[in-house]
């Protein structure tokens, strides 16, 4: 049996959520509004991943910013340069580019093996949903849901395969019936997820996180974090 590694977000709260940080082997799926913290995580988590010598892939469909890159590596005691090289960014803009740009992880992944010239231990897509939502047609829409959980299928064959951790974000939308916010995606986003995290705001830069599902955590936790210039940080009592 092999146990799956663990890699911190840099917040401490979300991590004993996660019974130690964000899992090996699996996918972890993080959703929530606009504003609720979603990227901040993924690019605090890709800064601490890489700033322990792993090399991080982050496929971007959301225009991640280098001011805030630089704002949360600058404060996270590591070599902003030597963290940023270690970082590779991919931008998708459609939801073909999107596959194109999974297509490349795994080739990328096998490739540095061969090299042995450092492995790759996280992979973030952020966000997987924003194209799938843009899309107003039903049927289109369905061929999409598929499409999409394609995507998501072969994030999740990566990381079992190669043993790497990917975190995926998702949106929301209002479920009319019961006036809820619902992750996006269908049924097959939240299967393919074998992690899920509901970011919510509470506040002034207070946010708090849900866990929603996971393999061996009680379902339910919760925990509250800040974001500020620095990043994601626990709330100081």
């Amino acid at each position: 049996m092999r146990f799956p590694a663990r890699y911190s977000s840099g917040c401490r709260s979300i991590d004993e959520l996660l019974g130690g940080g964000f899992e090996s082997g699996t996918v972890t799926q993080l959703y929530g509004e606009a504003g609720s913290g979603k990227t901040n995580i993924c690019l605090q988590t890709a800064i601490e991943c890489a700033k322990n010598g792993n090399i991080v892939i982050f496929l971007d469909s959301e225009g991640l910013s280098p001011e805030r890159f630089f704002q949360i590596a600058s404060a996270c005691g590591g070599d902003v340069e030597e963290i940023a090289q270690r970082i590779f960014v991919f931008e998708a803009h459609s939801f073909k580019q999107q596959a194109s740009c999974i297509a490349e992880v795994e080739r990328m992944i096998q490739e540095r093996a061969k090299a042995k010239n450092g492995r790759i231990a996280l992979v973030i897509l952020d966000s997987a949903t924003v194209f799938y939502r843009l899309e107003p047609d039903e049927e289109r829409s369905m061929l999409m849901r598929r499409e999409l959980a394609s995507q998501i299928l072969h994030l999740l064959e990566i990381a079992r395969k190669y043993d790497v951790a990917v975190i995926i974000t998702n949106q929301v939308y209002m479920d009319v019936e019961n006036g809820k916010l619902r992750a996006s995606g269908g049924l097959a986003l939240e299967h393919l997820s074998k992690i899920i995290i509901q970011l919510e705001k509470t506040g002034e830069g207070r946010r708090r996180a849900i866990l929603k599902k996971h393999r061996s955590m009680p379902e339910g936790l919760s925990c509250e974090f800040v974001i500020t210039e620095n990043g994601v940080e626990d709330i100081k009592k």
